[in-house]
């Protein structure tokens, strides 16, 4: 096994970036949901569970600090990004730092089928926008199994937004238990359990991924609703593209 894609999202909720290495601490990988959009009406950190329109704005990091594209313009952290922000959701909107936000809310509606469904609520992590891992793995193997499974629907990795996305004949649902740990080139992660998938996957993203329920219809009926792995992290340090992945037990 080797890794074969990193990710990081700058932004909770908005579409990430593609690297060749990610330093990985405590709070997971460097500069990763280090930033959200603040709703100020309802106090909360918006989540495209709950905002879907955040998956088709993206963010990167340059120099440490955001670089936010909204509708093909990039705009840097500051009043004009805010008011962008706020005429395009409709909502009185300012892009908030996770480090000095301390635990937030995000609301998801109840039901993935109806986006008008009743809100239910939830507690982020301090220093970071996570919803429960600060590390989150697909394999090769778990997608080719649901392409092979689903023909028709499209399992484009972005719809599932892992930090690392491992190359090898392996599916992690099948292959990897809670409290196996796996060495990631320099870092070590302790397997939490298999993530459960969400409305998310079902979002469009911009011109890129149309909106698909049946992409969660199937992973609910045949997979108990998990792909992929959460993760915590026993070992800090450095993991780049096509470094190993080995069990260490």
């Amino acid at each position: 096994m080797q890794v074969r894609e990193l990710w990081r999202y700058p932004v909770k909720s908005m579409g990430g970036e593609k690297l060749d290495e990610l330093t990985v601490g405590s709070l997971g990988a460097e500069g990763d949901r280090a930033y959200g959009v603040l709703d100020l009406e309802s106090g909360t950190v918006l989540s495209a569970k709950r905002e879907g329109r955040l998956l088709s704005a993206s963010a990167r990091l340059v120099s440490s600090e955001p670089v936010v594209n909204v509708k093909g313009r990039d705009y840097d952290p500051g009043p004009a990004l805010d008011e962008v922000l706020t005429r395009w959701l409709g909502r009185d909107s300012r892009l908030v730092d996770a480090s000095l936000a301390g635990r937030v809310s995000f609301q998801s509606p109840s039901s993935f089928e109806d986006d008008d469904s009743p809100l239910q609520s939830w507690e982020s992590s301090e220093g970071a926008f996570f919803d429960s891992s600060p590390l989150h793995l697909v394999t090769t193997g778990d997608l080719e199994r649901l392409a092979r499974e689903r023909a028709d629907l499209s399992w484009d990795v972005r719809r599932f937004r892992p930090n690392v996305v491992v190359e090898g004949d392996v599916e992690s649902r099948r292959e990897w238990v809670s409290g196996q740990r796996l060495h990631l080139g320099g870092v070590e992660v302790e397997v939490l359990k298999p993530c459960q998938r969400c409305v998310m996957t079902t979002r469009a993203q911009g011109d890129q991924l149309v909106r698909e329920l049946e992409v969660l219809r199937h992973v609910a009926a045949q997979h108990d609703s998990n792909v992929g792995v959460l993760v915590r992290i026993t070992h800090t340090g450095v993991v780049q593209r096509r470094d190993p992945v080995r069990l260490a037990w």
